[in-house]
């Protein structure tokens, strides 16, 4: 699983905990026999679940974080997948509110919790995630070479940039070196050197 593997402190049973919980719920359910189906909303709502919890934020606050979202933004079904969340690396805000054209930023995390800061202020809580015109999450970068983006090859993780799939270098590896699978594909053998990397961390 790609949380599991990004982060080794949250366990796969943990993630499917959170989802089945409610916290986020899976938009497709289950496949019997397989488990959960998520969406690629899903699996960036998890991943910012799991930098809130990484932050020291109790489940219990973010239930409630979820319902307040969901009340103030009525129109989008998965609030921890857009774009709102926002830190300066000792604090989290959220962008609830639009004045004069500017947004104002409301303090969910740290010794302030509940003031205002403006958003040039802080940089965006997931800086490798694109985010689209309605600010919904509509890629994510896993790292400077591997990508998941919903548009290219059904979400599987690809060479950024390209439709090759991190899942046939994962298969050719175990007979193959680098160099020669970089050749086949057009592909930087640096490319094939960092699924090499994500796929043994």
């Amino acid at each position: 699983m790609i949380l599991a593997r990004r982060s080794p402190d949250v366990r796969p049973d943990t993630l499917r905990r959170w989802a089945v919980g409610g916290l986020t719920p899976p938009a497709h359910g289950r496949v019997p026999g397989k488990g959960l189906l998520l969406s690629f909303h899903d699996l960036v709502s998890l991943e910012v679940v799991r930098r809130f919890r990484k932050a020291g934020v109790s489940l219990q606050r973010l239930r409630k974080l979820e319902v307040a979202l969901r009340e103030s933004l009525p129109e989008i079904v998965r609030p921890f997948a857009h774009r709102i969340f926002f830190t300066d690396g000792a604090a989290i805000w959220a962008d609830l509110t639009e004045t004069a054209g500017e947004s104002l930023m409301s303090e969910l995390v740290g010794k302030h919790a509940g003031h205002y800061v403006w958003r040039p202020a802080i940089k965006t809580f997931a800086e490798e995630i694109r985010f689209g015109r309605q600010n919904e999450a509509i890629a994510w970068e896993l790292n400077d070479r591997i990508e998941i983006d919903p548009n290219v090859q059904f979400g599987e993780p690809v060479v950024k940039g390209t439709r090759l799939r991190i899942s046939v270098i994962a298969r050719e590896l175990t007979a193959h070196s680098p160099e020669q699978i970089a050749d086949w594909h057009a592909v930087d053998v640096e490319d094939v050197w960092s699924v090499q990397l994500f796929l043994a961390a």
